[in-house]
């Protein structure tokens, strides 16, 4: 018997431990020189034992070859992974308000009133010498206001009568009263003042020149409870800001009695100019128009062999979306979006995300960026300061078969429940990116499936047959270190490439390979493969064999725990086919010389 060509015929078999042990990879692997050269006959068979196989990472096996959607990370993770589209920035925006005069102010007086007193008498003078009503177009946008920054002049001049000039050089004491709500920045007058919340107080008033104030209006509190001067209120109904307000003078002044007939009675005259006052900025709720429609799609390309079949389902125990938001305004926000993942045309799945939070600025000017982890499981995240995660039980379902293109539509607005500080005519900018992120880490129901061929053989083994009966049986133990259940369906291709039917070449497994349920722990099978003729003469024909493993998380045989919560790691994870041994039962038929 020539022991060579006898070598050649069972090469087949043994490269088929290489499918076996899920390498992917060719019969060139194994080195064939082991095999024992003393052959033992026994009443059943030959058999021919073979070492074990080096360890198989599962690098070898999912061969990812330049993959656009799944990646290996450094440390060796599996992780399915497309980045949106780069989305351009939005730009909310408030226009400044005007507010302007309705009517415009007239020359307004005050009656002065002499009563006697200790020494002599007092002259006194009280009463509303100014009132103003001002109005402007209030933005949709504005909701509510509590505080506002402005920008105007008030300028107001006090003239006294020229008989109180000749009763007494000066006024003891004169208060100008002004409108609780608003507020003053600098402040120039002919006279002396103190500053007493709204009222300004001088002393020791000429009484032979006007009195002169002017001041910068450089805020409203629009909530001041004082309203006995004045208020501002917003009309809804109509879009308006009405601000109406009174000018409150106060004089107080000692004349003597020859004086007092010719005083009683005369009037303090006063005229005010103020022109529009712009409000730059405010606290209050506000809702600027974000005009954000579309956060991109993203087309799948590059999909690995072992993602792209029938049966894969990608149930992944804790897939990511990670939506990220600059936002450089002072206001709170909230998106509402639709993801949609598309095969073909058709929906695979659609999810509704609801109220996913942006976060303010805290420093004026200022981005701040938020992120915003959607999930199924935000325990197992490690969120940093001011991340936020939001919990999607059914994400995994929009990529349970790989899309071949992922949508992301959405629709922004601010946050209307509290009250923010806004910049009006100023353009604010809100950028949001988005990424889709998946460990290859199972959940109860993934399964993925490898395929391979080993052929080429027939050159070898056209000139041979196995007699009537006569079967090829393959037997290893199988270390399984994946966390995975492994069942292998293996076919028979004759040398055009067709597959061959059971009734031809007929191969079996006994079992599926056990799961690692454990990291780090190795999971042990032995398993067995035959190989048998149905049809005499179909061994002529044989080719090579396809083998086709899926990879679940789930038992096949049940009455098993599914093994979840590991992500696929190209390195950690391994399998080695040990003490392979093949036998021949029956009689090979050939020429051997």
């Amino acid at each position: 018997m020539n022991y060579n060509r006898f070598k050649t015929i069972l090469l087949p078999c043994v490269a088929m431990a290489g499918a076996i042990a899920l390498t992917g990879c060719t019969d060139s692997d194994y080195d064939f020189n082991n095999i024992d050269a003393t052959v033992g006959i026994g009443g059943d068979g030959l058999t021919l034992p073979v070492n074990s196989t080096d360890t198989i990472k599962l690098a070898d096996v999912l061969e990812l070859e330049n993959s656009d959607c799944v990646v290996e990370e450094p440390n060796g993770d599996y992780v399915f992974k497309q980045e949106g589209e780069n989305v351009d920035p939005v730009y909310p925006q408030i226009d400044k308000i005007t507010v302007s005069k309705t009517e415009a102010p007239e020359e307004g007086e005050i009656v002065l009133h002499v009563a006697p007193a200790a020494g002599g008498y007092t002259v006194s003078a009280s009463g509303n010498a100014q009132s103003f009503k001002y109005s402007g177009d209030k933005p949709e946008e504005v909701k509510s206001l509590s505080t506002v920054g402005t920008s105007g002049n008030i300028n107001l001049n006090v003239t006294f009568p020229q008989e109180l000039g000749s009763a007494c050089s000066s006024i003891k004491q004169l208060s100008i009263t002004l409108p609780a709500y608003m507020q003053l920045g600098d402040i120039s007058s002919s006279s002396a003042y103190t500053v007493d919340g709204s009222r300004l107080v001088f002393t020791n008033v000429p009484t032979n020149r006007t009195l002169t104030v002017n001041a910068n209006v450089t805020g409203f509190n629009i909530k001041a409870e004082d309203k006995s001067l004045g208020s501002i209120t917003l009309d809804d109904a109509a879009y308006k800001i009405n601000m109406t307000g009174q000018i409150k003078v106060d004089v107080t002044a000692d004349i003597n009695s020859s004086a007092a007939a010719n005083v009683d009675g005369k009037r303090i005259r006063s005229t005010l100019d103020m022109g529009d006052i712009v409000i730059n900025n405010a606290r209050g709720v506000f809702a600027p128009e974000i005009t954000l429609n579309d956060l991109g799609t993203v087309d799948v390309t590059g999909v690995p062999d072992f993602l792209d079949d029938n049966e894969v389902y990608i149930d992944l125990y804790n897939p990511i979306i990670k939506l990220s938001v600059s936002n450089d305004m002072a206001v709170n926000g909230i998106i509402n979006g639709t993801v949609t993942s598309y095969k073909d045309g058709d929906v695979i799945k659609s999810i509704e995300l609801k109220n996913i939070p942006i976060n303010c600025s805290t420093v004026s000017g200022q981005p701040r960026m938020t992120n915003v982890y959607i999930c199924r499981h935000p325990e197992a995240l490690n969120l940093g300061e001011g991340d936020v995660s939001m919990q999607v039980d059914d994400l995994s379902e929009l990529i349970k078969k790989v899309p071949d293109q992922i949508t992301f539509t959405a629709s922004a607005r601010a946050d209307q429940s509290t009250e923010s500080y806004f910049e009006f005519g100023k353009k604010y900018e809100v950028k949001p990116a988005y990424s889709f992120e998946a460990p290859i880490t199972f959940a109860e129901n993934a399964k993925i499936v490898y395929k391979d061929t080993l052929d080429g053989w027939n050159d070898d083994i056209k000139d041979f047959d196995l007699s009537e009966g006569a079967k090829i049986e393959f037997n290893t133990t199988i270390e399984n270190r994946v966390p995975a259940y492994l069942n292998l369906e293996v076919k028979a291709i004759d040398a055009n490439g067709n597959e061959m039917s059971d009734d031809e070449i007929k191969v079996e497994v006994s079992t599926e390979v056990l799961a690692s349920a454990k990291e780090g722990q190795s999971a042990e099978t032995p398993l067995a493969v035959v190989v048998t003729e149905g049809t005499q003469g179909a061994f002529k024909r044989l080719d090579g064999l396809t083998f086709r493993v899926a990879a679940a998380a789930q038992s096949s045989e049940g009455g098993k725990t599914p093994v979840t919560g590991q992500t696929l790691n190209a390195r950690k994870h391994f399998l080695i086919a040990r003490d392979i041994t093949v036998k021949l039962v029956g009689k090979i038929i050939g020429d051997f010389n």
